[in-house]
């Protein structure tokens, strides 16, 4: 059994033929994950407002939407499981993001997973008309929706639902999902309000590490879930820890340090020395602490998904967690 498990976040902005052919190189590799982002426009310029140029020309720039586009890869791929890293609370109805993510498990003949988190993008939001409403509305939200979902994926049904957002009567629930259970995945570090909803609902949680997470902030909040499970009687062994990894190869050493300086400007200098930009080695190097955190998925977020990269990170990276 491999000591780590690995997935990559597909980039929506890239045309469907390239993420088809990135799908289906990683169904026949060691890939374990295909995650894909859910949003109605890029996010690049907001979440890495010093790596581009341009807000207005990343923001107007093309992306396919992250559910139909999972439910196309589960039709052309036969292994890789398949998310959403991750879906926003604020954007559908719980109940309706169930449903379709039910309807992509029975596609995949049971392997999806159902990534949420609170919603962040204030531009998209608003472009689109979808409140956002402030931290407290978000986390509000989210908790209320993580807990409609897991019933809604558990049963009994019918439901009936009286909350502060959402209200369901008697409503049916079928089919239900291939996988029993389907898992919930929960984004986010927050460790007064998101933390506890994981240990009450998720079945996975993802946290970063490296661009916006020291290792010694990972190890915090695992920590902090672990004693959230203990509260509330649940196996903090049920859950399964995923990591966001900013990553990728670049053979040129002086390209890879000028690289690493970039992406790391936020960043003292030490810390941004030793982002995994550059050799296998080092990329390497980065995954093997997380073993001994207990991670159980790396999810990288960086490489072109082209044929030749998906290969060599297999190869080169992948091969050495065997």
């Amino acid at each position: 059994m491999a000591l780590i498990k690995f997935g990559i976040e597909l980039p929506n902005i890239l045309p469907w033929p390239v993420l088809r052919e990135a799908a289906l190189t990683m169904d026949g590799q060691r890939w374990r994950g295909a995650w894909t982002y859910d949003h109605l426009m890029p996010c690049t310029a907001e979440e890495l407002p010093l790596t581009v140029s341009s807000t207005r020309e990343c923001e107007e720039g093309p992306i396919l939407e992250g559910w139909t586009l999972l439910a196309a890869m589960a039709a052309v791929t036969k292994r890789i499981r398949l998310g959403t890293m991750v879906t926003s609370a604020t954007m559908r109805h719980p109940a309706l993001l169930c449903k379709e993510a039910v309807t992509v498990d029975h596609i995949s003949g049971g392997r999806v997973d159902l990534g949420l988190g609170t919603g962040w993008h204030e531009h998209e939001h608003a472009a689109f008309g979808v409140p956002l409403g402030g931290l407290k509305t978000r986390c509000d939200r989210f908790e209320e929706s993580a807990g409609l979902i897991h019933h809604l994926l558990n049963g009994p049904y019918p439901v009936t639902w009286q909350g502060q957002f959402f209200h369901l009567q008697e409503a049916p629930f079928a089919p239900v999902p291939v996988q029993k259970p389907l898992p919930l995945l929960l984004a986010g570090g927050g460790e007064k309000r998101i933390l506890p909803v994981t240990a009450k609902y998720g079945e996975a949680c993802n946290l970063y590490v490296n661009m916006f997470s020291s290792m010694e902030e990972l190890r915090r909040k695992l920590k902090v879930l672990q004693e959230l499970c203990h509260k509330v009687g649940r196996d903090y062994g049920s859950i399964r820890k995923t990591v966001t990894m900013y990553a990728d190869l670049i053979d040129d050493e002086q390209e890879a340090f000028k690289f690493r300086r970039f992406m790391g400007q936020h960043l003292y200098d030490e810390e941004a020395d030793a982002l995994p930009f550059g050799s296998a080695a080092r990329i390497i190097e980065a995954i093997e602490p997380l073993i001994e955190l207990g991670i159980d998925e790396v999810v990288f977020n960086g490489p072109y998904p082209s044929p030749e990269k998906l290969t060599r990170l297999d190869q080169e990276v992948l091969s050495a967690f065997d």
